[in-house]
């Protein structure tokens, strides 16, 4: 009988451990869903409870980031890359922060299952559609976004879902669509919105035939072939700190000299005050020039605001409509660890794309 007392006893610890291991993912799950809507509140919701109704009431989001300290015309200048540095972390720095800490809280903290059943599994064009819908939520900038993919990706999340996230957030954000309705003619916003699915469908399908490509070259999902994933032991709080440690000892210090750099030579990549040999060649240039360059989330509605009230061409400022947003230097090369090259290279230049024919329809929507 003792026996069977002590066989008794080590069911009824086995059963409870497992049932405290069952509740660990769900633990960890729930803490990362709280953190997230805890973290979009501070960073973005919030702000733009004040912000939105402020400019819906006054048709104005203020100066803009390229021209707003004066410092644009000024020929390149440490003086200048340190205003442009100081303006844009000024706005961002709440999402940058949100980004980083729900990037590390996804990676060590959710469990895997969820992610997959939240972006699907197998990857493909769906993927890629549902990874584009939760951006729509996030409201983020592209450098901010880029440490959630970095996140997502190291938790096995596939291609064109994290493509699609990383894309959909500057690309999709309804609450810049408001405010291009509040400041620009409504054509400028039918604009923005056709050119942000424009280059999201075409981010996912880089990334799509990037997924089809490695399973026929190494037999094997693509995630398996890019990813270089540290591993992370401990217990929940160790791995989270480990992860966030990790993130941001390697994304921030090159994100904030890039960030410099180009703040410095903002007055050669954007040559508004000189004369340029035609229309074509200014729009092309600053097409390339929104690519390169990161601005806080709507802060194109403010550059092309402040350049249609300043003379700036109709096609100029629709190539700065369409490029600034939608892809940086820095959320390139935030990303570059975990997203294959090739489907970097199509998305810029599909980017590049939309935003020269965005050029040239604009006369006619104007």
């Amino acid at each position: 009988m003792p026996e069977t007392g002590e066989r008794s006893a080590g069911g009824t610890a086995a059963v409870s451990d497992g049932r405290a291991s069952s509740r660990a993912p769900l633990a960890a799950g729930l803490t990362v869903v709280v953190l997230a809507l805890g973290l979009l509140a501070w960073a973005k919701y919030l702000p733009y409870s004040v912000k939105v109704p402020h400019v819906l009431d006054t048709h104005s989001l203020g100066a803009s980031i390229l021209t707003g300290d004066g410092a644009v015309g000024q020929g390149a200048s440490l003086a200048a890359g340190w205003h442009f540095t100081v303006a844009y972390l000024s706005s961002v720095w709440q999402a940058l922060v949100a980004g980083l800490v729900l990037a590390a809280a996804v990676q060590a903290l959710l469990p895997a299952t969820w992610l997959q059943r939240a972006l699907g599994r197998s990857g493909g064009t769906r993927g890629g559609i549902r990874g584009a819908l939760w951006s729509v939520l996030t409201l983020m900038c592209s450098c901010c976004a880029a440490p959630v993919a970095v996140g997502l990706r190291r938790l096995r999340a596939n291609l064109p879902a994290t493509v699609g996230f990383w894309l959909g957030n500057p690309a999709l954000n309804p609450v810049v669509l408001v405010l291009c309705l509040a400041v620009l003619p409504w054509p400028w916003a039918v604009l923005r919105l056709a050119a942000g699915l424009a280059v999201v469908a075409a981010g996912i399908t880089a990334a799509r035939w990037e997924e089809r490509r490695t399973l026929v070259l190494v037999d094997r999902p693509v995630a398996d072939d890019v990813l270089d994933r540290p591993v992370v032991t401990g217990g929940l709080p160790v791995r989270f700190t480990k992860a966030l440690a990790a993130l941001t000892t390697r994304l921030l210090p090159e994100f904030l000299v890039i960030v410099f750099v180009l703040g410095a030579f903002r007055s050669v990549l954007f040559p508004l005050d000189a004369a340029v040999p035609g229309v074509a060649v200014l729009a092309v240039s600053l097409a390339i020039a929104g690519l390169l360059l990161p601005v806080p989330t709507g802060g194109e509605v403010a550059v092309v605001a402040a350049g249609l009230a300043a003379g700036m061409p109709v096609p100029a400022a629709a190539v700065l409509l369409v490029t600034l947003p939608m892809l940086s230097l820095p959320s390139v090369l935030m990303v570059r660890s975990v997203v294959p090259r090739r489907v970097l290279e199509r998305t810029a230049g599909a980017a590049l794309g939309v935003g020269l024919l965005a050029a040239a329809v604009a006369p006619v929507l104007a």
